[in-house]
Parts: structure tokens; C-alpha cells; sequence
């Protein structure tokens, strides 16, 4: 039997139950748009076995498993990706609805994504996830995303759930579920090259992006994968060479009808100069300048997982399977420092004033997890159906954190900060997914219980405080089909989840539980989804207890306490049956996020945009395909206070709504059944539309300016 004819014996319908639904908790919780996944203008064809590796996390994605989940969820496929002209993987999160970039580097490298208003350095309040295995530092002690060791061109879709999905995709998920899904080893022997060349416009330099890939099955029932890309060049501003290198390979055994594993290897490598903000002033003389000429990143990580999955025949159907994983991380930032700011009441990170120090906060990760999970589905279709999902988690975090700070008059070095955090942290969870009249009714009842010891070492003052941190985590899900047929499904649905995000070291300094962060997300909604079109509307809700948020000046977290985020997602695609070769879609995000205790109380919180709005059209002629796509966000502030008058050095003050609009020209030169070659222009932000950004980590005063135009022009030939 060859690895095909193997893939299609199991995408029975049953099998394919097995594989998606018996391991997917989220199948039964928080609700579904998708962004083309049907569309003939922009679905890729798929060569993924059923079974691949986001199987027993998320499911596979597929447009069955989104169009029928209970709560707001989005994948966008790799084809979007490129139809909207998106050069990073944060670029193309711009188009989920409640998903907001704040693009520092134009590359990708550091991506800043808050999802429904809960904004954090780098990420932190965004729990994301690489084919269902976490992709942060540590999940519990360090969430922020200061590595992010993934790059555009190894990803097929990205599967975007909002809200909480805490019952079995705890911790720190109360801001949403990112997984990326990489690219699966492919049915036959294939080779794909590609290449990308990004000019922009404001200073004329090249960002280039090579991508090689290569599948095999050595045997029937033994395939591998091999990837390479590399990125190189400058972005749209001074200060910012950019380097990356990212090499993953992977393996897939079917060892015999019911059992397979997995294996997956990836070593990663990022160096980036770092231009920083700008005073207003210089922002309004020149966007390309750098008054930030110490900022710089250094990032490694070696990431590896294994996967084993047993078929098990008891019950209808009950799948075994045990994860295991880890990863050893470097990182280190540099950044101008101005050790007088106390003494004049200057900022450190004041722009315009020369720095006096050199810092750099060298970091450490070391973590390893292991995940057993089983899952059955029980009873008959007179009776209810059970869709039992248990599982227990152990993660081990090794966390060394240091600050250096170095006078430039003398080169005398001193270290302020030399950290240690050690976490073991235990989960379990239950969930059991109740199917009533033919499955038209799905009531999901589940708990998780998480249990984080974390021992925090001070080397400096020679201290040493241990926190043990204990949570119930209970969800309930629910959702009805009105309508139920092969090419239609009219779904209602509501759930509310409990989520946890652990005291961060960054934040912990022996304060404890009080470093905890608890909320609970509401949703409720409907969605319609036939053959040519997708609607989705929903409501959601976040109370959200003892919020932190940074201080930059004092380089402190404040709990700012009570928080409410509530608001309507909305998206809609669709294609005429009668122009089926024409495809549009709309998405709009209502957000209203406020402070609910203080002396700030009902106003919005920082960098919240309470509007955004999402669209593209793409219209397919013979071989060519062209897409209009854009975004809108609305105004922001970036303090509780909602000042708007700008500041003198542009630490605070209300961030003005912008709008950018992309165009996308495809060619496929050649389309047979052993190779295909195309070819894509692009032009990002069509208009050249100038806006900035506020309160970016290592350089959070002043003007932080968003790429202008640039053309993209790319080349892929699979053979």
C-alpha cells in the first residue's frame, strides 16, 4: 500500500471522525468564520494527509471542523496569505477580526499582536501555538513572544480562535488560540522553491526571502520533510539589517493500521538591528531616520517534538495518544539608556535625548513537556452521545533572565537584574461533548485544573521565594444546528470559559498569586455556511480580574485591576454561483474595552481600537488572479488617562485611525500534474498611507512608524 492509497483508506468518514473530532475539545467549545476556505478564488489545494500534526490539538482545520464549531474561530490558508500581499505572519493576522499588529520591523521578526483589546509586550496576552505545540518561551513563566521562531513561508494555514478555550488549551489563552500549521509531508515525492523579493519604497532597499522544501516517502509507511528558508536585507527604515534562518525537518510513521508517530526538528536563528521611535519631530522630518542607534535582537532556539497516536477499538471510536516536547531557547535585546531620567524627569527612552547607557537583557529558556491524552466517543443514535476527552500535562520551565547595564563614559558594567525561575506545573482535564437529537444539539460540560509550583531565584540580593499557584478552570459549551444538511448548516451557539494566565517572571519579583491574572469569556453567535457563502456574527464579553499592564517609565507592572471587553465580530464571504470565478469578503470588529475600578474607570483601555473593518475581492480570469484586500483600525490611546494632546517626547497621546489597502497580481505559468510554476506582484499599502505606533518594549516613547508602499515580487515552482 503506498502512503496515499494509506491516506485515503483512512479518510473513511469514519476514520476521519476519529482523527478530528476525538481529539479537538474545541470542536465542542468557544465560533467559526473562515477567511476563502471554500472559495474557488482562493483555496489551495490541499495535499495533507487526514491525519497530520495539529490532529490531536486543534484538528486539522478543515472547513467541516470550523463551520460547525461553537465559538469564533478563522483559518486563512496559505493562498489568502499571498492574494493579500502579506510579507509576515502578523501581517496576515491583520485580517482576523479582533486582531491588532503593531508591525515594529516590516519583516516579522517581533511580532506585537493583542486580540479583543488585551495588549502585552510582545504577544503575551496570545497563546500561540506550531501544529498544536506551544511556540512561546514558557507557557507559563514567560508568554511574551520575544523568539518567534516561525516564518511565513513554512505555514499553510493559520487557525485563529478568539476568546477562551482554557478546559484543554490552558494556560494564558484568555486573549485567543493561534495555531500555526505548517506544511504537511507532502503525498508524493515533491520538491517546491520559491522566492520573494520585497523593495520599499521609502529607501529603496531589498528584503529577500528564499524557501526550499522537500517531500519523500522512503517506504510505504515512512515519509520525511526537509525545509530551509532564509531572509535577508533591510526594512523600509535606517538600523535594520535583518538576517534569519530557519531549517525544519520532519518524519511521519505509520507503524501499522492503528498506530503512527511523529517526529519534528527545528532549529532557528534571528539577528536584526532595531531602528526604534521617533521623536515627533524627527518623525515629521524623516520616517527613515534611527534615533535609536544601540537597539538591536539576537535570537536562537532548537525546537523538537514527538507525537504518538494509538486507534484503539473500544467504544465507537477512542483514539491514545502521548506528546512530548521541549526546546532551548537564546535571546538578547540591546537598547539605548538614559540613567539620569529620575534626576531631570526625562524618559529613558526619550528619542531625543542621547543615551548614556548600553543595556541588553540576555535570556535563557529551557523547556520540556510531556502530554498523554485519550479520547472516546460513546452510544447509539437512539440514545445521547458521549464525546469523553481527558488528558493530563506536565511542563518543566528553566528560565535564567539577566539585565546589564553598561556606562558608555567608562565601560563600567553592572547587572541589576539576575533571575531564575524554575516552574513544574501540572494540568488535568475533562470534558465530555453531549449530542442530542441526531446531533442537531451539543451541550459540552468541562474543567481543567492547573497547579504551577514556581520558584523564583534573586542572585543579587540572594533571595528566594517559592509560589505555588492552583486554579478549577470550568468551561461549558453549547451549540445547535437550525439548519442540517450536505451543503448547509445554520449554527447558533454560546459558551463561557474561565482562563488563567500565571504570574510572568518579568512581573513576579516575589509578589506571588498577585501576579495572577484570571478572567471569563462569554460568547454567543451564529453562523451560516453553504457552498458559496460564509457569515458569521458574534457577541463576546471578557471580565477580566487584576489586569497587569507595563510601566515603562518605571519599568514595573501596575494591576490596573477590573477590565471589561465586550463587543460584535462579524465576517461574511461570498461567491456568486453564477461568477464563481469572483469571490469578496467583509469583516468588522466592534471593541469596546474599559477600566473598570480606579481612578480612570470607564475610560478605553491603551492601545484599543474600538472599530476595524477587513476586506478583499479577488476575481480569477484563465491563469491570472487579481485581490483588492485592505484594513482599517480606528484611533487608539496609550494611557489609561486617554490623553490626547501628544506629549513633548511622544510618550503619550492618541494614536490616529489608519487604513491600508494592498494589490495582488498572480500568474500561473505552467499547471500539470508533475509541476507548477507561478508568479506574483504585489503592492502593500497601495496608497502609501503614513501612520505610527506608541509603546513598543525596548523603545516605548515617541512615534513608532509603520511601513510605507512596497513591492513585492515572488516566484514558486513545485515539481
Amino acid at each position: 500500500m503506498t502512503p496515499a492509497d494509506k491516506e485515503a483508506s483512512i479518510e473513511s468518514p469514519t476514520d476521519l471522525d476519529v482523527n478530528s473530532d476525538l481529539n479537538s475539545d474545541l470542536d465542542a467549545s468557544p465560533t467559526a468564520s473562515t477567511i476563502n476556505h471554500k472559495t474557488k478564488t482562493a483555496t489551495p489545494s490541499f495535499t495533507a494527509a487526514p491525519i497530520i500534526v495539529t490532529a490531536e490539538t486543534l484538528g486539522d482545520s478543515s472547513a467541516n471542523q470550523v463551520k460547525a464549531f461553537a465559538g469564533n474561530r478563522t483559518v486563512i490558508d496559505n493562498d489568502f496569505i499571498k492574494k493579500t500581499v502579506s510579507n509576515s505572519i502578523d501581517g496576515a493576522l491583520q485580517f482576523i477580526p479582533g486582531a491588532k499588529i503593531d508591525d515594529e520591523t516590516g519583516t516579522g521578526v517581533l511580532p506585537n499582536i493583542s486580540i479583543r483589546g488585551l495588549h502585552a509586550s510582545r504577544s503575551g496576552q496570545a497563546q500561540f501555538l506550531m501544529d498544536g505545540i506551544p511556540l512561546t518561551l514558557a507557557p507559563y513563566g514567560h508568554t511574551g513572544q520575544s523568539i518567534f521562531p516561525a516564518t511565513l513561508d513554512n505555514i499553510e494555514r493559520i487557525d485563529v480562535v478568539r476568546g477562551g478555550a482554557a478546559t484543554q488549551y490552558g494556560p494564558n489563552n484568555v486573549g485567543g488560540v493561534i495555531n500555526l500549521v505548517t506544511k504537511p509531508i507532502a503525498n508524493e515525492t515533491q520538491t517546491e522553491i520559491g522566492t520573494d523579493l520585497t523593495v520599499f519604497e521609502q529607501n529603496g532597499k531589498p528584503l529577500t526571502s528564499l524557501y526550499a522544501r522537500h517531500s519523500r516517502w522512503l517506504n510505504d509507511d515512512f515519509g520525511v520533510q526537509l525545509e530551509a528558508n532564509g531572509i535577508k536585507g533591510d526594512s523600509f527604515r535606517d538600523h535594520s539589517d535583518t538576517e534569519v534562518t530557519n531549517l525544519q525537518a520532519k518524519a511521519l510513521w505509520y507503524i501499522d493500521e492503528n498506530q503512527e508517530l511523529e517526529g519534528f526538528l527545528q532549529y532557528y536563528d534571528a539577528d536584526t538591528e532595531m531602528p526604534g521611535a521617533l521623536s515627533p519631530a524627527a518623525y515629521e522630518q524623516d520616517v527613515e531616520q534611527s534615533q535609536r542607534p544601540f537597539e538591536a535582537y539576537q535570537g536562537k532556539s532548537t525546537r523538537w517534538h514527538a507525537k504518538y497516536k494509538n486507534y484503539l477499538n473500544i467504544g465507537d471510536e477512542a483514539v491514545l495518544d502521548l506528546t512530548t516536547f521541549g526546546h532551548h531557547a537564546t535571546r538578547n535585546f540591546e537598547w539605548g539608556f538614559n540613567s539620569q531620567f529620575n534626576n531631570d524627569g526625562v524618559h529613558w527612552a526619550d528619542p531625543a535625548v542621547a543615551s548614556d547607557s548600553l543595556r541588553t537583557s540576555p535570556r535563557e529558556f529551557d523547556v520540556y513537556g510531556v502530554e498523554p491524552k485519550f479520547s472516546i466517543k460513546l452510544g447509539d443514535d437512539d440514545n445521547i452521545k458521549h464525546h469523553l476527552i481527558s488528558g493530563v500535562r506536565y511542563v518543566n520551565e528553566d528560565i535564567d533572565y539577566k539585565l546589564t547595564q553598561t556606562k558608555l563614559a567608562d565601560g563600567t558594567t553592572s547587572t541589576p537584574r539576575d533571575w531564575n525561575l524554575q516552574t513544574d506545573a501540572w494540568a488535568a482535564y475533562l470534558s465530555d461533548e453531549l449530542s442530542f437529537l441526531d446531533e442537531r444539539l451539543k451541550v459540552t460540560p468541562g474543567i481543567r485544573y492547573e497547579n504551577a509550583k514556581m520558584t523564583f531565584n534573586d542572585a543579587g540580593n540572594n533571595t528566594q521565594t517559592d509560589n505555588t499557584i492552583t486554579e478549577w478552570l470550568p468551561g461549558l459549551t453549547t451549540s445547535y444546528a437550525l439548519t442540517k444538511s450536505d451543503d448547509k448548516l445554520w449554527l447558533v451557539y454560546a459558551n463561557a470559559q474561565k482562563s488563567l494566565r500565571t504570574p510572568q517572571i518579568a512581573n513576579i519579583r516575589g509578589n506571588g498569586e498577585e501576579g495572577s491574572e484570571l478572567a471569563w469569556n462569554y460568547e454567543v453567535g451564529t453562523r451560516y455556511t453553504t457552498d458559496n457563502l460564509q457569515a458569521n456574527l458574534g457577541l463576546y464579553r471578557i471580565d477580566f480580574k487584576d489586569q497587569l499592564q507595563w510601566n515603562s517609565r518605571d519599568q514595573s507592572f501596575d494591576n490596573v485591576g477590573e477590565t471589561l471587553h465586550q463587543g460584535i465580530e462579524t465576517a461574511i464571504t461570498y461567491t456568486p454561483k453564477k461568477y464563481d470565478n469572483l469571490s469578496v469578503g467583509l469583516s468588522y470588529n466592534y471593541l469596546d474595552a474599559t477600566l473598570q475600578e480606579g481612578a480612570n474607570k470607564g475610560n478605553q483601555l491603551p492601545y484599543s481600537s474600538p472599530h476595524q473593518l477587513g476586506w478583499h475581492a479577488s476575481y480569477d480570469y484563465q491563469d491570472y488572479s487579481a485581490t483588492l484586500s485592505g484594513v482599517y483600525y480606528d484611533k487608539a490611546y496609550t494611557d489609561n488617562a486617554n490623553t490626547v494632546a501628544e506629549s513633548a517626547d511622544g510618550a503619550a497621546g492618541e494614536t490616529p485611525a489608519y487604513q491600508v489597502w494592498n494589490l495582488s497580481l498572480q500568474k500561473t505559468l505552467q499547471d500539470t500534474d508533475n509541476e507548477k510554476l507561478s508568479v506574483q506582484f504585489g503592492i502593500y499599502n497601495l496608497f502609501d498611507e503614513q501612520y505610527y505606533f506608541r509603546g513598543i518594549d525596548t523603545s516605548p516613547v515617541g512615534r513608532y512608524p509603520a511601513p510605507g508602499r512596497s513591492y513585492k515580487l515572488g516566484l514558486n515552482y513545485q515539481f
